[in-house]
């Protein structure tokens, strides 16, 4: 592949494929320059520098008061196995009496952000994050008013502290929730509630930083019945458009690479790990909520039945159809975007992950030499989502379809290459399966 160059996309696609990231959205790490992000932070809060703010300050030192931020130290992180549930799980656990959280998905990026906007003062940070996550439009928005307060009384507050803990990653992480769970006027039931941080992305550098941050922190992996997985997570990951319309025919193998790569534990966390399938939090939901409580330590609540944030009911819509919590038809195997051929490569490639996760899968492909056979039958018959990849590709292009030859060869030439490292992917992977075996997520 190297042949390409390195800033080709060719090369570029190879190098997502057979990373240990999973091949997150390029988006994921898109960032603002420091002093335009601090320009838009100042922006906002202008007007409420020129409010006198002293009342509203007063009462949120109170509640900064009532936490033991140095002492928070329980948390726990939700990762994904594709589209399975983090932000429902979330949802559950945002409603309880002693645990704070930022909705859906407003935490997933602390780590980068800290790392990227290192040098800033606490203050600084406090207030470019959620420009930088969007705390005050979209989904879920807090007022400023008492976010810049909450930000006032926490410098106030820990005012003579050490700079060697105020400017540290952790205290970064516990101050942000804090003054989050402030701005929206709750009170936990102890002043060390359990952080929820969502991950979502399986990767172990950003698993590595957490636990240096929660010497005790916790995992729940999220999983979903991979034959869905697929399609779903096909048609989330598409519709983002992450390279253009014109260059979504890489998402196929984005899914793929993601299906073979984020089944496992991160490493060394096997111990501190929980696995819990979507369709259970569907089919099963007391239980399941139950047992996920009792493991993080956390009392019983009926809110924990409730899926909410910020005390708002949190809405899922498809198409026509909208529903807030548990709704059955969500545990029920979907087929769309996939062939028998795909179902096929997926049950030969993933079937330890069927077998362990008790997901449906023939049981003529726990024998080796079948796997093989019907990896070798089907491998050169395109996926569906790869034909849908490329049927947007001739639609994004017009010269495609009129005589522009050298954008033609150009364009489905680079699609050739993406056919054949999805091919590479999945024969590497079946290889090492078979060989070494894999251990998969256990679901307890």
């Amino acid at each position: 592949m190297s042949k390409f160059g390195r800033s080709s996309l060719p090369y570029i696609f190879w190098k997502r494929l057979t990373s240990r990231g999973y091949a997150p959205s390029p988006m994921w790490g898109y960032f603002p320059a420091q002093e335009d992000l601090m320009e838009q932070a100042r922006a906002l809060f202008r007007a409420e520098e020129a409010r006198d703010l002293k009342s509203l300050v007063a009462g949120k030192i109170d509640d900064i008061r009532y936490f033991d931020v140095a002492g928070m130290k329980s948390a726990v992180a939700i990762c994904m196995y594709g589209s399975s549930g983090t932000k429902l799980l979330a949802s559950y656990l945002d409603g309880h009496d002693n645990v704070i959280a930022l909705p859906t998905d407003r935490s997933t990026r602390i780590y980068q952000f800290f790392e990227r906007y290192q040098s800033l003062a606490l203050h600084d940070k406090l207030i470019a994050y959620p420009v930088f996550a969007n705390f005050f439009q979209g989904d879920f928005p807090i007022a400023a008013a008492d976010y810049f307060a909450a930000v006032k009384a926490v410098c106030e507050v820990y005012d003579g502290w050490s700079p060697e803990f105020l400017e540290s990653r952790g205290a970064f992480f516990q101050f942000l929730h804090v003054v989050y769970s402030v701005a929206l006027g709750r009170r936990p039931a102890s002043p060390r509630p359990l952080i929820v941080y969502a991950q979502h992305f399986v990767d172990d550098e950003l698993a590595r930083r957490f636990v240096e941050d929660f010497p005790q922190a916790r995992f729940i992996h999220m999983i979903r019945d991979p034959i869905t997985n697929c399609g779903r997570l096909f048609d989330f990951w598409f519709a983002e458009k992450p390279w253009g319309a014109d260059r979504n025919f890489l998402t196929a193998g984005r899914v793929l690479s993601h299906l073979t790569r984020a089944d496992i534990p991160h490493s060394g966390m096997e111990s501190c790990t929980r696995t819990i399938r979507f369709e259970d939090l569907h089919s099963h939901q007391e239980k399941t909520i139950r047992s996920v409580a009792d493991w993080l330590g956390l009392a019983y609540r009926p809110s924990l039945l409730d899926s909410s944030f910020n005390g708002v009911p949190w809405v899922v819509k498809r198409e026509t159809t909208s529903w807030s919590g548990p709704r059955q038809a969500q545990s029920i195997r979907d087929l769309k975007n996939l062939s028998f051929t795909d179902r096929a490569i997926l049950f030969a490639v993933l079937n330890e992950d069927f077998v362990a996760w008790n997901y449906p899968c023939p049981d003529i492909f726990k024998y080796a030499l079948v796997r093989v056979f019907t990896f070798m039958v089907v491998l050169l018959v395109p996926m569906k989502i790869e034909i849908i990849s490329v049927c947007n590709l001739i639609k994004a292009h017009p010269l495609l379809r009129h005589g522009g030859f050298r954008q033609t060869i150009h364009e489905l030439g680079q699609s050739l290459l993406c056919r054949i490292a999805i091919m590479s992917l999945l024969a590497v992977e079946l290889y090492r399966r078979l060989a070494y075996g894999r251990k998969v997520l256990i679901v307890q």
